[in-house]
């Protein structure tokens, strides 16, 4: 006997049992041990012709190539906007470091963006390597904080005011690269696909099974042909020394 995993049922125990006699395979095979063979064999093979699609690509090439160069003009524009906000963000932090004499290390700030150049498929869209030194930032930035000044009456005890300089987190611009103002986007060059895929023809498609053993033989063959017209053929037979089989 044993208990089923997370639950409380237990199987009853079983000895002696025999699925040969009890399920009545002793009455459709002949010994406990049998042996067959068994064959699959599946073949495509490749039809040379093939179908013209219509592609939507060329109206899409013309809908793209004109506005290239509105693309850069938008981009430049957002180039400046950019470049105004690090400029100021890093004015802000220079002086702050500067008034608390605070240096910065850049050497160990990545500087660096490289793309490589790449193609789109199918759009038929080249795009040229890009390389641009991107701005360093920095988490940390000097801030002062002024404890308030107290007296205790009756005693004569009083506390000064204090002026502390501690780090705060931010994200200042360490660094606004000149290149920055000069970036452009890569080379975008759009090649006129042509109007028509063309699309592979249906190749003919064959499958074949087969079982022996000692109680039934049995094949099956399957095939789809591309002719004139897509033909399908299915061919199956049997042999088995039992009639009810």
């Amino acid at each position: 006997e044993m208990t089923l995993p997370y639950t409380k049922v237990t199987t009853p125990e079983l000895r002696d049992f025999s699925l040969w006699e009890r399920m009545g395979l002793k009455d459709f095979l002949k010994t406990t041990k049998q042996s067959f063979d068994l064959s699959v064999h599946a073949q495509y093979k490749k039809n040379k012709d093939s179908h013209s699609i219509p592609s939507p690509l060329g109206a899409v090439y013309d809908a793209l190539s004109p506005n290239i160069h509105a693309v850069h003009q938008h981009f430049e524009k957002g180039r400046d906007k950019a470049v105004d906000f690090l400029t100021k963000s890093y004015n802000e932090a220079k002086a702050k470091f500067e008034k608390h004499k605070v240096e910065t290390s850049l050497d160990k700030l990545p500087r660096m963006l490289r793309v490589p150049g790449y193609y789109i498929p199918m759009l038929n869209i080249e795009v040229s390597p890009f390389t641009a030194e991107m701005p360093a930032f920095g988490y940390m930035v000097p801030k002062e904080m002024s404890t308030p000044g107290f007296t205790i009456p009756g005693i004569g005890f009083s506390m000064p005011s204090y002026t502390l300089v501690l780090p705060s987190l931010e994200f200042p611009v360490l660094h606004v690269p000149t290149s920055l103002q000069k970036l452009t986007l890569p080379d975008i060059k759009i090649l006129r696909p042509s109007d028509h895929i063309p699309v592979p023809a249906m190749g003919n498609l064959t499958y074949d099974f087969s079982f022996k053993s000692s109680i039934i033989t049995l094949n099956t063959n399957v095939g789809l042909y591309n002719h004139s017209d897509i033909v399908a053929h299915f061919r199956s037979s049997s042999f088995s020394v039992i009639d009810a089989l």
